[in-house]
Parts: structure tokens; sequence; C-alpha cells
């Protein structure tokens, strides 16, 4: 029987040899921003107000120039703080105010994400975009446009169904006459009942608009309450591929169990991250590997959402880990989130390579993030090289080898033919936790 150490050294010359061959690939170019510039086409689904006679329906503005256009704020300057002698009162005749327009805001074709509302509801960082900060979270809102500056309004924000939320509300001072303002407040969403959305349903969100002496207008507008496992990655022209991350859950408990499991398969003496050379990153990789593959996980094509996707919104079923874990299946995109998940874990940095029709992972084998191997998640299942193994004592060179298979597929194969397609994004996932948190298990 061979010992323990005889054979890591063993695993680690064979897969050096390896390594020579695969690192001979180049290293690839910056790992893409958390958005993308604002002069990127997008059909926003409005078009500029330019008269108050009405709003105009088109889908025609680009982001520049939404961006121009309008002027988007979460919170509102008080009526006590503008000058009694500037304030102008709103108008109200037949159930209508006159001196100013407004409608309610539903972006996603009148669809809430879930996925998108619980992953982007702490966001700190930093948007330098109007467009980008008048969709992200719950994208309900206002649109507003005066003849006249400082009108002050008041206005709330309903939900027909109280589990997903009750009631919000406020004051609004319209400021600037003819600037088209988008006023997002924070809607106070059960983030429990959005956790367990598992299936599609309808929802009636009531926006409301009063003056001081209780005159209002309301509008009611059905929209569509999406799947938890439902992730938006496109709005018209406009990327959300990011938001797969949210699916990655690296504080799942049932990672510790399948850590010991890989430190039991004697791939390798610690579970150690980046503190050994890069073979021992790879044997980390595959030790995780051989677990999951002994568990017994399977390809899974599902990817269908409850709503099709068409060509102003796309959005695929994703599985969380915690979906993967309790049904040992995953498709491209599962498989990714689930490696994803346990190398974070141990404090690999990952990347989700994503093209227009599959995804796969990517690992850094240092800490310098200077070498870089791709993974198909998909060949988990295979055993072709393991079956041909009869003797306990070859057999995790065999999954080694196997692992190995399908990272020389991904590597070599996959990425530089999309690569040269122009056919890849690669989503860093370090850098998009700063900006998007995991889902809850």
């Amino acid at each position: 029987m061979q010992c323990e150490k005889c054979h890591q050294t063993g695993s680690k010359q064979y897969l050096l040899l390896l390594l020579l061959f695969v690192f001979s690939l180049p290293i690839h170019g910056q790992l893409p921003k958390v958005l993308k510039d604002a002069g990127d086409v997008l059909k926003t689904g409005t078009e500029t107000m330019r008269s108050l006679s009405g709003f105009i329906d088109a889908t025609k503005r680009t982001t520049a120039q939404f961006n121009k256009s309008v002027k988007v704020i979460k919170s509102n300057t008080p009526a006590s703080d503008v000058p009694a002698d500037q304030v102008t009162k709103p108008k109200y005749k037949k159930g209508e105010f006159t001196n100013f327009k407004w409608e309610p805001i539903a972006y996603f074709d009148g669809q809430i994400f879930p996925s998108m509302v619980i992953s982007m509801a702490n966001y700190n960082g930093n948007i330098d975009d109007a467009f980008m900060n008048s969709v992200k979270s719950s994208a309900l809102g206002f649109r507003f446009l005066s003849d006249k500056s400082y009108i002050p309004l008041k206005w709330e924000i309903e939900s027909s169904d109280k589990s997903y939320f009750d009631k919000v509300s406020g004051d609004f001072m319209s400021q600037q006459a003819g600037q088209e303002v988008y006023f997002m407040p924070n809607i106070p969403w059960n983030m429990s009942t959005l956790t367990k959305q598992i299936s599609s349903s309808p929802i009636n969100i009531i926006f409301r608009v009063f003056d001081e002496d209780g005159n209002k207008s309301e509008k009611s507008i059905p929209l569509f309450m999406r799947s938890i496992n439902d992730c938006i990655y496109r709005y018209h022209e406009q990327k959300f591929d990011f938001l797969f991350t949210a699916f990655i859950q690296e504080q799942h408990p049932e990672i510790d169990k399948i850590l010991k499991e890989a430190l039991n398969t004697k791939l390798v003496s610690a579970i150690s991250g980046y503190q050994g050379d890069d073979v021992n990153t790879i044997l980390q990789v595959a030790a995780i590997w051989k677990v999951l593959h002994d568990r017994g996980f399977q390809y899974s094509s599902v990817t269908t959402t409850s709503t099709n996707s068409t060509n102003i919104i796309a959005s695929q079923a994703v599985r969380t880990f915690d979906n993967s874990m309790k049904t040992n299946q995953a498709n491209c995109v599962d498989g990714t989130v689930v490696f994803a998940s346990l190398l974070r874990a141990i404090n690999i940095s990952t990347v989700m390579v994503l093209t227009h029709n599959h995804c796969f992972l990517g690992f850094y084998t240092s800490k310098k993030k200077n070498k870089i191997l791709y993974l198909e998640t998909t060949m988990l299942a295979n055993s072709d090289i393991i079956d041909q193994v009869k003797t306990p004592s070859k057999k995790n060179q065999a999954y080694v080898d196997q692992f190995m298979q399908a990272v020389r597929y991904a590597s070599n194969k996959e990425y530089p033919e999309y690569k040269a397609a122009n056919d890849l994004v690669e989503i860093d996932v370090d850098y998009y936790r700063n900006f998007v948190r995991p889902l809850p298990f």
C-alpha cells in the first residue's frame, strides 16, 4: 500500500508535467467592471417627456440619453427647507393634478425578480449611472415632470398582497420645472417571503400621489413576481450577468462536511487554500471533485424559467448551492455555482465564464492571480478513466486523471474557442461579492 506522503508526491510530479502544457495558455485581459459604461445602447421602455401634454411612449432611449435627461433620486428635499414664497401648490381638477404629470415605474417588463431584490438590497458601492440607480433592487417608483418648481406632494406604494410588503409612504418635492425625475424609494420587502418564492405568481401594486388637502391620484399596475431561482441576466441591451454570483453560497453549512470528505480522500494533507504551491491548490480542487463525483452528482440541463426570455428580457433558472446539494443535480451554471461556493469557502478565487449558451468555472492557482485554470463542471459525472482502474492503490490517481480531463477540456479547448469567437465574459466572483450579496439558504 502506498503511503499518503508518497502518493501526494507522485500526484504532484504527474500534475507538474500536465501543467507545463496547460499553463502555456496566455493570461487573459482585464476582468469585467461591475457595470457597463453609460454609453452602452439600452432601450429603457420610456422616452423623454417633452411637454406636459403627456408622456411619450417610446422604446428607443439609450443609456446616454437617459443619463442626460433624467435625474434619479432616492430621498428628497423636505418641504420645510424651501422658502414658502417659492413653493407652488399642486393644482387638482377632475381627479387629476394639472401642473405636473406622474406615472408609476415598474421595470423588467412588469416583473419582479426576488433574486435581484435580495442580492442588491444592501448594495453599498457607487454606481455612477442614473439608469442603473433607477433599476437596482426593486425598481419600483415614480416618474415626475412638472411645469413649476417646488411642488410638495405626498406618495404611497402599497402591495395588495401584504406578505410581500404592506405600504411605504413619504413626501416628495418636485424641485425643478421641466426636469424629468425618477423617484425610487426603498421598498420594505419581506425578505423571508421573497426567499420562499419558489414559483411565480401575480401581484398588484398600487401607486398614489396626494396633496396636503387630501386630493389623490391613484394608479394600480399588475406585476408578476418571479421565482427566487430565476436570475435576470439581460434587460434590453443592459447585461446583469453579474447577478449569477448571488447564487453562490460560500457559508452554507454543508460545505464543512464536503471539505472534511475532501480531506479524507488523502489527495491532500490539508484544506489550506493558497498556503501551498500551485499543484497543492489544484489537488484541493481535485479532492472536492472526487467527493462530489462519489456523491453521485449528475448533469441536468433544466434552465427554463417560469416565463420565457424575450428580445427585451432574458433570465435563467439557477439552482443555489443549497438546491444542488439537495438534488445532486446541476446544469452548467449550477455546477459552476457549486464549485465557486466551495472554493470561495477556502479562499480560492474563482471566475464564472459565461458564453451565449454555456457557463464554466475558472480558478486561480495562487494568491497572485497570475495563473488560471478552467474546469468543465458538466463532466463531473464522467467515470471512463476511473472505471478502468481495478486496484485501490491506483484509484486516487485515476480520479486526478478524470479531473484533469475536465480541466484540459475547458482550458485548452472551450476557453480558446469561445475567446476566439468573442463569445465570453469572465465574472470575477471576489470582485462582485463587494456589491452582490449571496441569497440566503
